[in-house]
């Protein structure tokens, strides 16, 4: 994440209703605070760069660094967030559960 002032406010105003309403009062203001963005980031971006291939898809060649094969982590460079998985839109949550399926399968199979 490039830009954290963003996070900072959100604590920042969580921290100052804590303090103005109270502990019990600013404990839940602060977790709405907190938590009601990121579930709104969920469904709006619900997935992110892989970082292994940076976004691309691609991994380089570990001898010949202009050759280029298929990332075998990612479909095409981007990954659906953990939250997301769970939370997120309903289309979302059914693609992270069939390729949590594949990769049970697979992996008992024994062709990781």
């Amino acid at each position: 994440m490039k830009n954290r002032w963003g996070w900072y406010a959100i604590v920042a105003l969580g921290w100052l209703f804590g303090w103005v309403a109270g502990r019990a009062l600013g404990v839940l203001v602060a977790s709405a605070i907190l938590f009601v963005p990121y579930l709104i980031s969920l469904w709006l971006h619900p997935r992110a760069r892989h970082s292994a291939c940076k976004g691309t898809g691609e991994r380089r060649g570990g001898i010949f660094g202009w050759t280029h094969r298929r990332c075998p982590d990612c479909q095409s460079g981007r990954i659906i967030r953990f939250g997301a998985g769970y939370m997120g839109s309903p289309s979302i949550r059914s693609q992270a559960q069939r390729n949590r399926q594949a990769a049970a399968s697979t992996k008992n199979r024994e062709r990781w």
